[in-house]
């Protein structure tokens, strides 16, 4: 008969969704009745990760968790990767919206550089990159590459990633074109992941591009040209999935033949979903 602890151990993965889930979704409830409230939410991905690691794997597995938040040697180019990608996908969006009937880009709808800068620093940590990454892929996605290939690794993990942001539709702050983008953008973000050493700055790094590349240069466009452009851009990620999937294969998204992940959580034993 299995233990509790043995239970854990064996369905990690299964128990680090449903506790990031719930904890995300439990802290949103007061984020409903504040107009202007810090979606602390956005950290329930992190804590999930750091219990359900110090539980199965003790102290070993979260050392090795929090080391890849700051693991930054890494080949330059993913850098560029990880923080260029996202905006090259609203900018070529925006450069061919009005191919399709909108209007031409309102370019000073933008704030200026100063401002946006400390707000980029403000959203990196209380709107999603951090508290999420650390739970995406720092603890979930290295897990379900030791049973799957890297393309049904990253779809399991991007259809969590996209219910996971359900309570949105609460503030009337979920888009069908939104609910789809997260299950692409997994697969690009494994990609980067696989090829960056498993270093979950990347991830940040990229989450933050791609969250700033939306939030600031879609102002651009209003009403229904903003709704086709970020359309478009779901476009251009479908774009980059299918050049990933063409050039890479669909088991590791690198070069390498044999191992299916790029750096495994120490202390983490096979375990299923």
């Amino acid at each position: 008969m299995l233990s509790f602890l043995d239970f854990l151990r064996r369905h990690r993965v299964g128990v680090f969704f449903a506790l990031a889930l719930s904890l995300s979704w439990l802290a949103f409830i007061p984020y409903m009745f504040t107009e202007d409230g810090i979606p602390w939410f956005t950290f329930g991905p992190a804590a999930a990760a750091l219990i359900v690691a110090a539980v199965t794997g003790g102290w070993r597995s979260v050392k090795s968790l929090l080391g890849s938040i700051v693991r930054w040697r890494v080949n330059p180019s993913w850098y560029l990767a990880a923080l260029g990608l996202p905006f090259l996908a609203q900018l070529g969006s925006i450069a061919i919206n009005p191919l399709f009937g909108a209007a031409a880009p309102n370019w000073s709808a933008i704030p200026p550089f100063a401002e946006i800068l400390p707000m980029v620093a403000l959203f990196a940590v209380f709107s999603g990159p951090l508290g999420e990454e650390i739970g995406w892929r720092g603890y979930a996605l290295p897990q379900l590459l030791k049973n799957h290939g890297a393309l049904a690794a990253s779809l399991i993990l991007g259809v969590v990633w996209a219910i996971w942001h359900l309570p949105l539709i609460l503030v009337d702050d979920f888009t069908s074109y939104g609910a789809l983008m997260p299950v692409l953008a997994a697969i690009v973000f494994t990609w980067v992941f696989q090829n960056g050493r498993g270093s979950v700055l990347l991830a940040i790094l990229m989450h933050v591009s791609h969250q700033n590349s939306v939030r600031y240069l879609s102002r651009v466009y209003t009403d229904g040209d903003k709704v086709m452009q970020q359309w478009l851009a779901v476009g251009f990620w479908l774009g980059m999935v299918a050049l990933i999937l063409s050039v890479y294969g669909a088991r590791s998204f690198t070069r390498a033949r044999s191992a299916k992940q790029a750096l495994p959580i120490a202390g983490a034993t096979k375990a299923g979903f």
